[in-house]
């Protein structure tokens, strides 16, 4: 088969639309690992109160989800100090979202078996 040049162009179109949908997912995808910092220095980037007190859009529901899964492994690999840090930050993007309950929930239950552990080491 014979490519001329007009098919090659198109062959090339498509490559280049399928790569920058490729780079688009990513980034946003990336964008959570990038916090964005106010001039005030408070970072996050959130203009709603202090405390954030819920989740209010998609982006933000997601990365509260990846968060919370991140714990669960962790936790359930017995890693505790990274499964911490994990439901800590759920808890940080909304307390009183359900996940962030959840999170403050396996916290507890971490909380708990570290003073567990601590009482059978000192024995």
């Amino acid at each position: 088969m014979i490519w001329t040049p007009l098919r090659s162009n198109g062959l090339r179109c498509r490559a280049l639309i399928l790569a920058s949908i490729v780079m688009l997912l990513l980034l946003s995808g990336c964008a959570s690992l990038f916090p964005e910092q106010h001039r005030s220095g408070r970072g996050s980037g959130d203009s709603r109160s202090p405390q954030r007190q819920s989740v209010r859009t998609g982006a933000d529901a997601r990365d509260q989800q990846h968060y919370y899964d991140i714990g669960l492994q962790h936790y359930s690999k017995e890693n505790y100090d990274r499964a911490k840090r994990a439901f800590q930050h759920v808890v940080d993007m909304g307390p009183s979202t359900p996940l962030g309950l959840k999170a403050q929930e396996n916290l507890k239950k971490i909380q708990q078996i570290e003073k567990t552990l601590q009482e059978i080491e000192s024995k």
